[in-house]
């Protein structure tokens, strides 16, 4: 798909979320997404293939994890199971206050990453190469960061091992097809908040669902 086209994809789909965007922020995303796909040839980066499939699913799902953030505060975002860097780089690019951390243990996915970064100048972002089990032990992560977000690991799993690196008021948002039910939850959580929303090219309905230790 030509570069304009990809254009005009990343305005329909700013668009379709409510949320506004430069050209600058644009050209970015397009620079990311070839990146993706050209990657994707060689590193199983996602099983997307079609790039108004990645538009959707991938960037903007991402940005619309950001609805959860406060608007008038610096965050440090933990994205945990990262993957080509989703959530988190499209956040670290269109709200470059924040700072974020990549988790993530495929070497050749963090090679990707590292690239994106570099290429893209985001001084903000940053990649660990760890599993969550691995990173919760580690003594100087531990209540460091406000919020945690996934898009791959399971409800369970992230909060069997992310207590220790949540600051004392932090969240975990998880991006789910449904509702997260209280009584699905482990002892010591909670459900905070849930927020449903619509992904562009009819791609179907999501729900964000931010968890908090009680």
């Amino acid at each position: 798909m030509k570069t304009e086209q990809l254009e005009e994809l990343f305005r329909k789909g700013f668009a379709a979320i409510g949320m506004a965007c430069d050209q600058a922020t644009i050209d970015q995303f397009v620079f990311y997404l070839q990146e993706v796909v050209k990657w994707n040839e060689k590193t199983n980066l996602t099983g997307h293939k079609k790039e108004e499939e990645m538009i959707g699913n991938l960037f903007m799902d991402s940005l619309a994890c950001s609805r959860a953030l406060p608007s008038d505060t610096v965050c440090s975002i933990l994205d945990i199971g990262t993957g080509a860097g989703f959530p988190g780089i499209p956040i670290g690019i269109v709200f470059p206050q924040h700072n974020v951390t990549l988790l993530e243990p495929n070497l050749k996915k963090v090679a990707f990453l590292h690239h994106i970064i570099g290429s893209l100048g985001l001084k903000n972002v940053r990649v660990e190469p760890y599993r969550i089990e691995e990173f919760s032990k580690q003594p100087e992560y531990h209540g460091k960061f406000d919020w945690v977000f996934t898009k791959a690991l399971r409800f369970d799993v992230c909060l069997a091992y992310v207590t220790p690196v949540l600051a004392k008021s932090g969240r975990c948002v998880f991006c789910r097809a449904e509702s997260l039910l209280q009584n699905r939850l482990p002892k010591g959580f909670s459900v905070v908040n849930e927020m449903p929303y619509e992904l562009p090219f009819g791609l179907g309905k999501r729900i964000l669902s931010v968890i908090g230790s009680v």
